[in-house]
């Protein structure tokens, strides 16, 4: 019975699919692009709608698209054609007939499986499995625990420190749920808790700050960098392949840094003053000394991880001097792990969240690369520039990111919402003549800030949203809030930022 509850789960996917590839086709697409369009729009129904994980969902779409030859393939002599007219013949210049030389079903999969190879694919893996050694030394929760310890004299001063504990986490750990909900998030209960909060109590102010404060705080640093979210390199690699930047991980905390590290500042003190909660310091001190000794002293396993996390950094930041891809580094630091026995091949082998969200990504890689190269994302882009065909390139470019940001309202989850919008946005920034890096980095940071919206919008937001402390209606009215902060920092301090940088 449940597994019928689940195919049914599935059916309005299948039934958007369908429909959609049958439709009648516009000027500008083809009857592969409209099949590709329909899929993809069944994933984003499938990952609004299905009981099944994303990573399947996405796998019967590859299949489907491989066994209806709805790719872009390469024949033997270099020419891109779409896969179901492989073994076709044609007219060339001189009069005289050619065929088609290609597989349509091996090179349909050819291309299916092409995301597997794709270096972003693989630098969120590997940071998976950076992710999972902080988590495995205790390293994570001692920074935690040490940045509370420090900070926490005052309500706001405990707020900072989440905010810290986030920042210094983001760029090892890109899946915000996984740092969120399983690093930082026991430490902000033990917090509630020790001050004798708890989540039966309902409403709170003290539970409802911290939880509000470590939500947004998770999502902010989530967009600092690249590697802070998983949907971020789908963001850059569209970038790349739209406008032709690379949006690489110096480039991109450089645009970010100034107004998110801002709203990170701003956060907690407009959190206080809209909750106004309370705290005791004393038994809070307690239960910081007492989760502190538990760990006991600094193991040498911390100072392995802490050495390579720092040349990780170094290696990141300098790419353009060094001359050393981002995935390159990533990979090294992994293998550094294993030989110095921070991490074990088991590690890598059993940390399934990794290895998920590879799969994932990587699909949803090919199937950006694929709307772009069968013109399904420059017609999106298209019919979304037409409303704004009078307006000037800046006025655009703000225009799509407002409604790129406030979109977030239609999804339950970052990733999807991501996958399904940004491409579009793109496009129709690329037709109406955006500045290229300002809505790069607009979309970049409004991926993951637009989360405060609601309290389902990721993993980490309904974690601490579950707990009760802040009623949903009270959750919705403050996202709004914070949306506007968000907004009115991004369109003035982060214009004038972007600037200077010579973005626009």
């Amino acid at each position: 019975m449940a597994r019928e509850s689940r195919f049914v789960s599935a059916l309005p996917a299948i039934v958007v699919a369908i429909i959609i590839s049958h439709l009648p086709v516009p000027d500008g697409l083809t009857y592969t692009s409209m099949r590709l369009l329909g899929v993809f729009a069944g994933v984003v129904t499938g990952l609004l709608t299905a009981d099944y994980a994303m990573s399947v969902v996405l796998a019967v779409a590859l299949l489907a698209l491989t066994l209806t030859e709805s790719f872009m393939c390469t024949t033997s002599d270099g020419r891109q054609i779409e896969c179901d007219r492989c073994r076709t013949v044609y007219r060339g210049k001189s009069g005289k007939w050619h065929e088609y030389k290609c597989d349509p079903i091996g090179g349909s999969f050819d291309v299916a499986i092409s995301g597997f190879s794709n270096r972003v694919a693989w630098l969120v893996f590997t940071a998976f499995h950076i992710g999972r050694a902080v988590e495995k030394t205790g390293f994570g929760r001692r920074v935690s625990l040490t940045l509370v310890r420090a900070m926490g004299r005052s309500t706001v001063g405990i707020g900072y420190a989440i905010c810290v504990a986030e920042l210094v986490l983001a760029p090892f750990i890109p899946s915000n749920t996984a740092r969120g909900g399983g690093i930082v998030y026991p430490i902000v209960e033990s917090v509630i808790a020790s001050l004798g909060v708890e989540p039966q109590m309902g409403e709170n102010a003290l539970g409802g700050f911290l939880s509000l404060v470590a939500s947004h705080a998770n999502l902010l640093s989530s967009s600092l960098f690249i590697t802070g979210m998983a949907g971020n390199p789908i963001v850059a690699s569209k970038a790349a392949s739209i406008f032709g930047i690379d949006f690489g991980f110096a480039e991109w905390f450089l645009g970010a840094s100034v107004p998110a590290l801002l709203l990170l500042f701003m956060l907690p003190p407009i959190m206080h003053a809209y909750l106004r909660p309370r705290v005791d310091f004393a038994r809070l001190e307690q239960e910081i000394h007492r989760q502190s000794a538990s760990l006991g002293p600094v193991a040498a396993a911390e100072y392995k991880l802490c050495a390579t996390l720092l040349c990780c950094l170094v290696l990141w930041v300098g790419t353009p001097y060094f001359g050393v891809d981002a995935t390159v580094v990533a990979y090294m630091a992994i293998l550094v792990l294993i030989l110095v026995d921070v991490l074990t091949w088991e590690d890598i082998v059993k940390n399934h969240k990794a290895w998920d969200t590879f799969f994932w990504l990587a699909s949803f890689i090919v199937l950006a690369e694929q709307l772009s190269a069968l013109g399904v994302t420059g017609w999106i882009g298209d019919s979304l520039s037409r409303s704004l065909h009078n307006a000037s390139p800046l006025s655009s470019t703000l225009s799509l990111a407002v409604a790129y940001f406030f979109s977030m309202y239609l999804f339950s989850s970052i990733s999807s919402h991501v996958v399904a919008f940004v491409g579009p946005f793109f496009a129709a920034g690329h037709v109406l003549g955006c500045p290229p890096r300002l809505l790069a980095i607009l979309l970049a940071l409004f991926s993951s800030m637009a989360g405060v919206l609601t309290p389902f919008s990721t993993g980490s937001v309904a974690i601490y949203a579950a707990q009760g402390y802040v009623s949903q209606p009270r959750w919705f009215m403050i996202g709004v809030m914070t949306a506007v902060v968000i907004l009115g920092v991004t369109f003035s301090v982060g214009l004038l930022w972007w600037k200077l940088l010579g973005w626009y």
